[in-house]
C-alpha cells in the first residue's frame, strides 16, 4: 500500500510540474500574439494551468500537514501517558 501512495505522490507531482509549464508555455505564447482576443485566451488558459497548479500543490502540503500533526500527536500521547 505504501507503494501505491508514493506513485500517486510522485503522479501529482508530475501534474504540478505539468501545469506550471504549460502556464509559462501560454503565457510566452500571449506575450508573442498580435490579437488582443488571441492574447486574452491564451492568458486565460494560462491563469487557469497556474491555478490547477496552486491546487496540487496545496492539497499536497495540507496532507504533509496532517501526517506531520499525527506523527506529533502519537508522540506527544506516548509521552504522557506511557509510564
Amino acid at each position: 500500500m505504501g507503494t501505491m501512495r508514493m506513485v500517486v505522490r510522485a503522479r501529482r507531482a508530475r501534474n504540478a510540474k505539468e501545469f506550471r509549464r504549460l502556464e509559462q508555455i501560454y503565457l510566452a505564447e500571449a506575450e508573442l500574439s498580435t490579437r488582443e482576443i488571441e492574447r486574452d485566451g491564451l492568458l486565460k488558459v494560462a491563469r487557469d494551468c497556474g491555478y490547477a497548479a496552486d491546487k496540487i500543490e496545496r492539497r499536497a502540503l495540507i496532507r504533509k500537514a496532517v501526517v506531520l500533526l499525527a506523527i506529533a500527536a502519537l508522540a506527544l500521547f506516548a509521552v504522557l501517558y506511557i509510564p
